[in-house]
Parts: C-alpha cells; structure tokens; sequence
C-alpha cells in the first residue's frame, strides 16, 4: 500500500493521465457537437424569434448558411493548427537537438512529415463536416414529413417526449377544440365558405318572386321587338337606294364597275343598319334591366336577406347534428402519434454522424501530438493560440 509522500508508481502515473485524456476527449467531442449541431439550431431559432428569418424556409436557410460558415471556419482552423503547431515543433528540436545537427535535422523532418499529414487529413475532415450536415438535412427532411403526413395540424405535438405525452397533447387539443363555442365557429366558417354558391341560388329564386324575370321578360319582348321591326325598315331602306343607284347608272347597260359600285354600297348600309339595330338592342336591354331592378330591387333583396338567413341557420344546426359527435374522432384523427412515432423510428440510426465525426476529429489531433518515448520526436502538441482559433 502506498503511504503519503511515496513516489507514485508508473502503474498510477499512467491510469491518472489515461483519465485526463478520456476527459478531455469527452469535452472536446461534446463542444464540437455542441459547436455544429445544437449551436447552429439554436442561433436559427434565436434568428426566428427575433423576426431575423421568416418561416421555416427562412430557419432552414439561416441553419444552412451557418453550416456552411462552420465548414470554411474549420477549413481555417486547420490552417492555424498546422501553422502553429509546425512552429513549435521546430522550435522545440532547437531546443533539444541544437547542439546535434544530424539528430536536429531528423526532427526537423519528423515534425515536416507529421504536419503535412495532418494539414492532409485536416482539410478532408471539413469535407466529413459537410456531409455530415448533409446527412442531417436528409434526416431532418425525412422528419417533417413524419410529421406533417401524420401529424400537420398539431405541431406542438411533435416537441413532446414521448408517446404518452404526446398522446396526452392530441387529447388536450381535441378537447379544447371540440367546445360547443368551437364547434359552431368551425360551422360558421363552413357556411362562409359555401355561402357565395348559395347566393346565386337564392337570388335567381328572388328575381322570380319578386317580379324581376316576368319584367324582364317583357322588356326582352319589347326590345326584340323593336330590333325586328329596325332591321325590316334599315333593309327596306337598303333596298331602295340600291335600286336607286343601279338605275341611276344603268349599272346594267354600263361598264361592270358600276354595278359593283351599288353592290359595295349597299353592303356598307346594311352593316351600318346591323350595327345600329343591335346597339339599340343592347340599349332598350340595359335601360329595361335598370328599370326592372328599381322596381323590384327592394323586394328582391328582402328575399335574398330573408332566404339566405334561414338556409344560414339550418345548414349551422345540421352541421353541429354532424359534427358535434363526430369531433373528438375527427380531430384525433387528424394526428396519428404512433404512425408518426413508427415513421420517425425507421429514421432512427445507432451511429450519430455528428458524434462519429468529432470522435474522429479528437483522434485525429491527439495522434498528431504523440511522441517518440525514446527520441522524443516530434513533440505536436496544440498551443493555446490554436485550440482559441479551431473554436469548438
């Protein structure tokens, strides 16, 4: 048994730094999955809530940019890792080997050797970064159509633990949904949007009852009447300037030009004399419209206001006879939290991408700063400076 002030034994010294260096691997893989998952989603909805972003296009967006940043930024920190950590390995073989110039130029060469092959594995870890997001987005997507197919009109379902909350959720919803107040709101809502459909209706039933067809009707007879006897009497006048005009010519003893002088002419008449029969038509039509509706308007629109307030409450009373027992079925319908739970698990992976590459990423670097137990060689360690600037 060791007593207090015996030396540790080499045994102890080991399992003492074994542990340090499982926390510090531990650390590190916690703020860098904090730094590229947890902290760009939370600076997103941070954006959201401050009116940075609209919607969850404009969340999705910010996120995306951020994870981008995060992919240049580690690209630079690389830069800064190998730069300075080159430098003090040097630094350091001056220190130990100056005296040696063959043993100080193997160190030299060690520490070139070992900092090329990091600054190589360093830059393709910021591509590992990328697909991983990636990975993340596919996961993600694959998420919201969970939980929009299964569960679209209560998203504040989809934040609950577990199944038995969000079970307790949907009940919740339902019940505060499925009031007599809200259930007559959701009927009123359903008449507003049927009621232009039924205006229609009722006002070509009011037209009638109020007189307007039968005077229109007559008005329709009287016009059409009137454009008869205009086209009769504008064509019998085209007629006689006709004959007027080949006798006047003796279109029929003269050169053919005259005739077809009196024929253009009087095609010009009777498209005047359609014209001006038509918009007299269209004239008497306006006029008798007008007048019809000043007659019976008040008590067309008695009719319309009187019919379109009773079918209002007949078809809300039948609505609510439907849907009032119907409701809480219906509405529970409307989230399927073990369909949704079902859809989400296949999503679901044993391997985290974001945990595997910050796990590889420590491993990367610590093997980078490891010793030769004899020579010493290269000594890599990250300087302060570095870790500030990789920023996780």
């Amino acid at each position: 048994m060791r007593q207090r002030g015996d030396p540790a034994k080499p045994k102890d010294i080991k399992e003492k730094w074994n542990k340090m260096d499982d926390f510090l691997e531990v650390m590190f893989t916690m703020a860098c999955k904090w730094k590229n998952g947890k902290d760009v989603y939370g600076q997103a909805k941070a954006a959201l809530k401050d009116g940075e972003v609209d919607g969850a296009d404009g969340y999705a967006a910010y996120a995306k940019d951020l994870q981008a940043k995060n992919v240049k930024g580690l690209e630079r920190s690389c830069g800064f890792i190998v730069g300075d950590g080159k430098k003090e390995c040097r630094s350091d073989c001056a220190a130990r080997w100056n005296a040696i110039a063959g043993k100080r130029d193997e160190c030299d060469e060690a520490c070139e050797k070992v900092y090329a092959n990091l600054e190589r594995s360093c830059k393709s870890k910021a591509d590992n970064l990328a697909k991983v997001y990636a990975q993340k987005a596919q996961k993600a997507a694959g998420q919201k159509q969970c939980y929009e197919g299964h569960c679209k009109e209560f998203p504040m379902v989809w934040m609950k633990a577990d199944e038995k909350a969000m079970t307790a959720e949907v009940e919740d919803q339902c019940k505060k949904r499925c009031t007599d107040e809200n259930v007559k709101i959701g009927c009123q809502q359903k008449w507003a949007l049927e009621v232009d459909f039924q205006t229609a209706e009722v006002a070509s039933e009011c037209a009638e009852a109020s007189g307007m067809s039968k005077c229109m009707a007559k008005k329709k007879d009287a016009a059409s009447s009137d454009y008869d006897a205009c086209k009769k009497d504008t064509k019998a006048s085209c007629d006689k300037d006709y004959d007027a005009c080949t006798k006047k010519g003796n279109a029929d003893k003269n050169f053919k030009d005259a005739k077809a002088f009196c024929d253009d002419r009087k095609k010009m008449c009777l498209g005047q004399a359609d014209k001006k029969c038509l918009d007299g038509n269209k004239a008497a039509l306006d006029k008798g419209e007008s007048d019809c509706k000043e007659e019976a308007g008040k008590e067309k629109d008695d009719c319309m206001d009187k019919e379109l307030t009773k079918r209002e409450g007949e078809a809300e009373k039948k609505c609510i006879a439907k849907k009032g027992p119907a409701c809480a079925g219906d509405c529970k319908g409307k989230c399927e939290v073990g369909k949704m739970n079902k859809c989400l698990l296949k999503l679901n992976s044993k391997d985290d991408p974001g945990k595997l590459f910050c796990t590889d990423f420590w491993h990367l670097l610590h093997t980078s700063a490891e010793v030769d137990p004899v020579t010493g060689n290269p000594i890599a360690l990250l300087s302060p400076k570095a870790t500030v600037k990789l920023a996780i």
